[in-house]
């Protein structure tokens, strides 16, 4: 299994690594990268030519700028790998540093390298610290082709440590079922599942116009078939966890798994990255970007 994780000292990305304790990832057979930044953005000053001093300043103060960055990111790395080690003695770690922009160098790693998971800390859930998730975390959530793991630390943390599960029926969810039963989990952990009967699809006209007239009965037979399914999958990770409980709320999808968190406070919520359909999607927009972008816990979107 490869991980990246990105790791800048925050306290929000200090975080993101003690989370891993509680993400069920296996003690051995784990390749760890934790990447570090310098973001040096692009210098926005007037065209100058560079024989004039005053060119040759700002290229100098440029390059002093760059080099400081990849110093500081090196010593960050350096700091995330050891935290990393001490969690995880066994795993092969590497730090690695860069100087640019961290979202684009994140996905550029990611993309070269294809880590299983994407490990990233979370800046909060004030109007400043979305602002920054927004043009970091979430960007590298919606882009990535690997999963990716949002910590936040709540507020109050159960001792005894619950999991939420997002389940829709499609591809994108079966594939996190997949992948959570092949994690190692605490003996007391416990698993909540929410599946939501998605009221904004009803509603839509072209859902009208796509399923006729009788709205009523075919709704009634899709319930149904989504309360068996949902009864079948609690049934199996029974196999896996101490208590499992349900939840079938009706409404908007990423808002009523929110809600249920905040009921349930589960130490993270898992989410597949797709939706039913392309039609779906086009109607409900990502679900798992807005519950990455909102909810209070830790979010892994699986991919």
């Amino acid at each position: 299994m490869k991980i990246l994780i990105a790791y800048d000292g925050s306290p929000f990305s200090k975080y993101a690594i003690d989370d891993l304790a509680y993400a069920g990832l296996p003690q051995q057979g784990v390749h760890a990268t934790v990447l570090s930044i310098g973001d040096v953005r692009s210098p926005s000053g007037v065209n100058l030519e560079p024989a004039l001093s005053i060119a040759s300043y700002a290229i100098d103060t440029v390059q002093e700028t760059i080099r400081y960055a990849r110093e500081a990111a090196e010593q960050d790395a350096e700091e995330g790998a050891k935290a990393v080690r001490a969690l995880f003695p066994s795993w092969e770690i590497e730090p690695c540093a860069r100087a640019y922009s961290p979202a684009s160098t994140i996905l550029e790693i990611a993309d070269a390298w294809k880590p299983d998971l994407i490990v990233m800390g979370s800046h909060g859930r004030g109007a400043l610290g979305r602002m920054f998730l927004g043009s970091v975390s979430l960007r590298v959530a919606s882009e990535a082709k690997s999963s990716v793991r949002i910590a936040r630390k709540p507020e109050h943390l159960d001792p005894i440590p619950t999991l939420l599960l997002a389940f829709d029926g499609s591809r994108g969810a079966r594939e996190t079922v997949h992948r959570m039963i092949h994690r190692t989990w605490p003996s007391e952990a416990r698993l909540h599942i929410v599946t939501v009967i998605n009221i904004s699809i009803i509603a839509a006209p072209e859902y009208i116009w796509l399923v006729g007239s009788d709205i009523g009965a075919y709704q009634e037979m899709r319930d149904s078939e989504i309360e068996r399914a949902l009864s079948g999958l609690e049934k199996e990770m029974k196999k896996y966890f101490r208590e499992v409980t349900t939840a079938m709320p009706v409404g908007i999808a990423g808002h009523e798994i929110i809600e249920e968190a905040k009921r349930v406070n589960p130490r993270s919520i898992f989410i597949g990255s797709r939706g039913l359909s392309r039609f779906e999607r086009l109607l409900i927009g990502s679900v798992a970007h807005n519950v990455a972008a909102h909810a209070e816990q830790t979010v892994e979107i699986v991919r």
